[in-house]
């Protein structure tokens, strides 16, 4: 009997090519489309989580209350750690952990730059990552110990053991390889390939033991049976009772929840990049509901074809029984074809995805979860689509089907109807979206940085160079390629250090704002083409006393309350500066968020890095290897790896750039997908009117007006479902636009242009089949009648 069903089925699909076709088709670029998304969704979701004592593991937070309002880091002292473990039995581990910019690593000849993070041995006990040679916990108890990752002693080390040999950092720290692991996962936001021992960074004096000195992260392990909650209602306190402070604190926060959940508001978890998930989480189902709809549209609408055939078998001694299990294994089958399909297409495309969102998904075809997830959908959507014509058609008496044309009692809302309502106001919302996401990643994109990032570029300064940088410099400003030069603190693209601690006249003792530093020796507002509000640049080399001079920007000067800044004083810790600029606004940090009051120091601090403005007018491919040239004759050692501050500044961009390319792909997957659905669906209404299109063409009736006629009933739908999508687009769109602090807002031109589309696509596929309807001769239609 089923036997008997499946050739039935397949006859019928055979017989109908053409609906086939748009059925199979779109039901299986929906169910891939869905799989690729939510196997996304799933690697994300994931990110963090694999390490054997996750749900014991906590980063540590703080709350700072400044002025009512709450602000959440989680920034903490060197001393932090090490004390919390002593006082808290509840702490099972802890390890603190900081990046170190990228320093010249060598051996031998062999030298390149590369980041680096000095961590606590303990790192390797919360966050036990596969080890190929040594024991890293063991190596980090030793200072002058460094642990690589496999690619990074591959570089170092060619074809060698790495294990027991040394590795030279900016020509002045000769540490011991004693222990290899595996390249971090790609499912971590550890993102380090060389770690070193916290104890060296002691050791050197680099670990600052003043409280107030935030620059670490750290991370805890807590022992079997410890409630979180009690923790942190014991925990609290602990900045308060070492530092002369009630505004700060602490709480841990899961590290299962850290990477989608990182975004705090008032002191309180709100989100982070869960926002985005749920947003292509709920995409990935929109395009499956969207393909079934289609699917079931066309299914349902074509079994009305069907009664006669109905009939003809229930002559024959056909039960209803066999006639119900008919129609379901019918669509069961076209179902199962369509996700054979979409697994063809997941596997093909599958490495194009990877390469798209830019993360190593896992293959979905090997996870019995894909299968158990596709045969419920095979299962739910074939019974769905094949239940109403099983149980209604089975239901007609044959001599009511002989006698008569079959006809359907016209019901005040038909289901087939409401269904293009639901598939084209998903459209809408899909369409407008998209238009709001690329309008506010553009918004940002021009927003004016207060920099000139063209022909700009940095460069860390090794030792060799920062033991004579008086003559490096003038070297580099010899060159008739180079405008101007600045040693800064940090590149421009990023800020390395802040406090909350600074003060100065007139600073209320509960304002804990957060202030950024920056520093600089000379000719940095000339260099990074900042404009000069008041006073003038640091220059050390004009004013040597302009090692304690600064300058700082607008939203600095507004957060001080200074009405006249020059000649104001600043002092950070045990340091005083006096201000002698004053800049526009200029943004260093994420480009989304709202502009950091900035203080740039004098060369007090150590400085890092160098800045390099190209003039424009050079040949760059000659600018190039003449400052390659300097840098050799200064450092021979060291290779010339410089960045664009404009190519650096674009990859904040990144993620945004690649969400709305995302919704780019899926909204016109989606499109694709529906209009194929309506192209279906308009075939069939135009062959279900021919004869009634042929009487009206013999009655004098235009093409023009017969493609009105079919067109209109669609075209009404589609602005149906714009009308209901747009307000919806509006709210949600208007709550995400909310999350940011610089931000766009929505033009109702939008809507207007999304409305126009959508009718504009439901014309130009319904009127396809609406002209070909009209253009057969009504003799070959009538001839019979």
């Amino acid at each position: 009997m089923i036997k008997n069903h499946v050739k039935i089925a397949w006859r019928n699909i055979l017989r109908s090519k053409g609906y086939a076709l748009i059925n199979i088709g779109g039901l299986a670029l929906g169910m891939a489309v869905s799989v690729l998304i939510l196997v996304w969704v799933q690697f994300e979701l994931g990110v963090d989580r694999f390490y054997p004592d996750t749900e014991r593991i906590y980063a540590v937070w703080r709350n700072s209350e400044n002025q009512g309002k709450l602000t959440s880091w989680d920034d903490t002292p060197a001393l932090y750690a090490p004390t919390l473990k002593e006082e808290y039995p509840e702490v099972e581990e802890t390890t603190r952990v900081t990046r170190w910019d990228p320093q010249m690593f060598s051996v031998g000849a062999n030298s390149f730059y590369e980041e680096s993070s000095f961590v606590d041995p303990a790192f390797f006990k919360i966050f036990p990552f596969d080890v190929v040679s040594g024991d890293p916990v063991t190596a980090l108890e030793d200072p002058n110990a460094i642990v690589l990752t496999e690619s990074v002693a591959a570089k170092l080390f060619p074809g060698e053991d790495a294990i027991g040999k040394m590795v030279v950092i900016e020509k002045r720290l000769d540490l011991m390889v004693k222990s290899v692991i595996r390249d971090l996962p790609e499912n971590t936001n550890f993102r380090y390939t060389v770690f070193l021992s916290f104890k060296k960074l002691e050791a050197m004096g680099w670990a600052d033991p003043y409280w107030g000195n935030n620059a670490y992260r750290t991370f805890v392990l807590l022992r079997e049976g410890s409630d979180l909650q009690a923790f942190n209602d014991k925990f609290s306190g602990f900045t308060s009772a070492h530092m002369d402070t009630n505004s700060i604190t602490d709480f841990l926060f899961p590290m299962a929840k850290l990477h989608l959940h990182s975004t705090f508001e008032n002191g309180v978890s709100v989100g982070g990049k869960i926002e985005l998930i749920r947003l292509f989480g709920i995409v990935a189902i929109v395009i499956l509901l969207i393909a079934c709809i289609n699917f079931i549209n066309l299914n349902t609408a074509k079994s009305e074809t069907r009664a006669k055939e109905v009939g003809v078998r229930k002559v024959s001694g056909a039960s209803r029984a066999m006639l119900i299990s008919q129609f379901l294994i019918e669509a069961m089958l076209i179902v199962f074809f369509a996700a054979t399909i979409a697994v063809l297409i997941v596997s093909l495309s599958l490495p194009s995805f990877r390469d798209l969102i830019g993360k190593d998904l896992q293959n979905p075809l090997s996870q019995p979860y894909f299968w158990i997830l596709s045969t419920g959908l095979v299962l739910v959507v074939g019974l769905l689509s094949g239940s109403y014509p099983a149980f209604l058609l089975s239901a007609f008496s044959p001599s009511m089907v002989f006698k008569t044309t079959l006809t359907y009692k016209r019901a005040w809302v038909n289901p087939r109807e409401v269904l293009v309502v639901v598939l084209f106001s998903i459209v809408a919302i899909l369409i407008s979206s998209l238009w709001i996401i690329r309008d506010q990643m553009q918004f940002v994109q021009n927003r004016d940085l207060g920099l000139n990032k063209a022909n700009l570029i940095f460069h860390p300064i090794t030792d060799p160079i920062r033991k004579r940088k008086l003559p490096f410099r003038e070297a580099l400003l010899g060159l008739n390629e180079v405008s101007d030069v600045s040693y800064t603190f940090s590149p421009l693209t990023e800020i390395h250090s802040s406090s909350d601690a600074m003060s100065w006249q007139g600073k209320e003792v509960e304002d804990r704002t957060n202030i950024s530093r920056m520093g600089s020796d000379a000719g940095l507002v000339k260099t990074a083409g900042m404009e000069l509000l008041a006073g003038r640049d640091i220059d050390v080399y004009s004013f040597p006393n302009d090692s304690n001079a600064v300058i700082i920007n607008e939203k600095a000067m507004e957060v001080m309350g200074f009405e006249e800044p020059l000649g104001q004083v600043i002092q950070d810790g045990d340091l005083s500066f006096v201000v002698v600029g004053v800049v526009k606004d200029f943004i260093m940090a994420s480009p989304f968020q709202e502009v950091r009051p900035v203080v740039v120091f004098g060369p007090k601090r150590n400085l890092h890095y160098i800045h390099i403005r190209i003039n424009p007018e050079a040949d760059f491919g000659r600018a190039m290897e003449n400052l390659a040239g300097v840098f050799h004759t200064f450092n021979p050692d060291a290779p010339f790896e410089y960045s664009f501050v404009d190519q650096v500044h674009e990859r904040k961009f990144e993620n945004q750039r690649r969400t709305s390319r995302l919704m780019g792909i899926f909204t016109g997957l989606a499109v694709v997908i529906s209009c194929m659905g309506l192209l279906g669906l308009a075939a069939f209404m135009a062959a279900k009117r021919s004869k009634e299109i042929s009487v009206r063409k013999v009655l004098g009736a235009s093409v023009l007006g017969l493609v009105g006629l079919i067109a209109s009933a669609f075209t009404r739908l589609v602005l149906i479902g714009v009308v209901i999508g747009i307000p919806v687009t509006w709210y949600f769109m208007n709550a995400w636009l909310a999350g940011f602090a610089y931000r766009t807002v929505i033009d109702w031109k939008i809507f207007l242009w999304t409305a126009i589309a959508a009718l504009l696509l439901a014309f130009v596929t319904v009127s396809s089949q609406a002209i070909k309807a009209a253009l057969v001769n009504p003799a070959n239609l009538l001839k019979n009648e």
